[in-house]
């Protein structure tokens, strides 16, 4: 048998490949984060439809785990508390540190540092956050509200992923933050907002446990934090994003950056301002509330610039408003973005809010913003990053409609209909009908909200099964990434 003695030499064999357990390739973290962050979306879908069933149909389960004399409990307020917290920290807060991983090295032309201390940062942060919401089914969530009802070990994971994202991205943007592109400056108080957020949510946790604060400071607090959530953190990052990804998506530059610094300095202004309106208690001074519902009604005003902003940056590619690309989802975002921005404004007012508050109002606006707003901000960067994080040609398929239409659908169905719940609901009670009564009334309003959630959940479904093909079946690609020898991509 003859031998070629050239293959025998080692160098004529391909280097063998090196994998470390925590992974530092460039997009490595925004890759994990985006995965993450569509698993978690199917989830809290899932958890809200089995909500508002437990609306239609009240059951409790309850059996003991044989530890400490703690028992596992299925009940509508620990289903909902899951709801909430899967969708802001497993999907959106996934997304969000998805959209800063794959943002800001594009947006400063240089490599993220401490990618993989991202990594770090994405396990402890999705541990944390599976960990919180199985303890939400053991452990007494007392007078919090639901997002500031994990315990305070699980806070202070939260809070240490946090830390590590902030750093990632300051290190990254480092000085350059003065003359960086509006998107970083959304995104620069967004994160900080999370990491001071979830630092105060670990403390009130250590001194509710170890102190025995009273209970309406617990609640004060609790409900501050969640608002404060909203606000700035997840709108923070929806403005980020939008302003991101629409002149990627048309090609063209932002129509004003003046404007959109306009609109940044309002948020800025209006956003704390707006997180006092939650302040509902005759021990908090009128003039702290009162500003909050100024602030709530007065945060309109950045959705409106941002809204004319980009729908100006969009002009000569109306085209792309009927595809299926980021710029649809986009479009979307924006129009949710106004209503909700209407809606709380509407909902600041003492009479209006006298009427519906404590109703399934409260629940169907907040859907509008998570699972509009916010989620739809969130696919558009999804639409945007998959192509290039994934190096695939993907992108715009009957996934990418079932995503778009399901998402459009649920939403709407089930915040419109738990509205239309809230404000019945409230209009019976102003009239003295017997709280027997009034469920009975709302049956056809709950019904209607829990085939959104249903469509919600096969979104979720689809995005999940995208990510999977995208990978799998997407033809190979090629795309620049900073800090690598490939020259710059157009569109990045």
């Amino acid at each position: 048998m003859t031998v070629n003695p050239k293959k025998l030499r080692p160098y004529d064999e391909p280097p063998k490949r090196r994998r470390t357990l925590i992974p530092e390739t460039p997009d490595s973290a925004a890759t994990g984060f985006l995965v993450a962050a569509a698993v978690w979306f199917a989830i809290a879908a899932g958890i809200g439809a089995l909500g508002v069933l437990m609306r239609l149909a009240p059951f409790e389960i309850s059996f003991p785990l044989g530890v400490f004399d703690l028992s596992f409990q299925l009940g509508e307020r620990r289903v909902d508390a899951a709801f909430w917290n899967a969708a802001v920290y497993g999907w959106l807060s996934n997304a969000g540190f998805a959209a800063l991983a794959f943002m800001t090295p594009r947006l400063v032309g240089r490599r993220l540092v401490a990618e993989r201390g991202l990594n770090v940062a994405m396990a402890v942060w999705n541990l944390s956050v599976a960990g919180g919401v199985a303890a939400l089914y053991v452990f007494d969530l007392g007078p919090n509200s639901p997002l500031t009802a994990f315990p305070w070990l699980i806070d202070g994971g939260l809070a240490l992923a946090a830390l590590i994202v902030a750093g990632a991205f300051f290190g990254t943007v480092g000085a350059e933050l003065r003359n960086a592109y509006v998107s970083t400056w959304f995104a620069a108080i967004a994160v900080l907002a999370l990491l001071g957020l979830t630092g105060l949510m670990a403390v009130m946790g250590l001194l509710e446990t170890f102190f025995d604060l009273p209970d309406l400071t617990v609640g004060l607090g609790s409900v501050f934090i969640g608002r404060a959530l909203s606000v700035l953190w997840l709108l923070g990052m929806a403005f980020a994003i939008l302003h991101y990804v629409v002149p990627r998506a048309t090609g063209r530059p932002l129509a004003s950056a003046g404007l959109a610094m306009l609109s940044w300095v309002t948020w800025l202004v209006l956003a704390p301002l707006s997180a006092l309106v939650v302040l509902q208690d005759t021990s908090v001074p009128y003039v702290f509330t009162t500003l909050g519902a100024v602030g709530t009604m007065l945060l309109f005003l950045p959705a409106v610039l941002t809204a004319v902003n980009l729908w100006f940056s969009m002009q000569g590619r109306w085209s792309l408003l009927f595809g299926l690309g980021p710029a649809a989802f986009a479009a979307v975002a924006l129009v949710f973005l106004l209503a909700t921005g209407l809606l709380d404004a509407i909902g600041a007012l003492r009479s209006v809010d006298g009427l519906v508050r404590g109703t399934d109002w409260v629940d169907g606006a907040a859907i509008w913003t998570i699972f509009g707003t916010y989620t739809f901000a969130a696919l558009a960067l999804s639409e945007h990053a998959i192509p290039r994080l994934m190096r695939r040609a993907w992108g715009g398929g009957a996934l990418a409609g079932a995503q778009l239409w399901l998402t459009f659908a649920g939403a709407t169905l089930a915040g419109m209909f738990l509205m239309f719940s809230g404000l019945a609901e409230g209009t019976l009670m102003a009239s003295g009908t017997a709280a027997a009564d009034i469920t009975g009334q709302l049956v056809v309003y709950r019904a209607g909200a829990l085939a959104g959630m249903g469509l919600l959940a096969l979104a979720g479904l689809a995005a999940v099964v995208n990510l999977f093909l995208a990978y799998t079946s997407g033809e190979p690609a090629e795309y620049a990434v900073p800090g690598s020898s490939a020259p710059a991509a157009a569109g990045h």
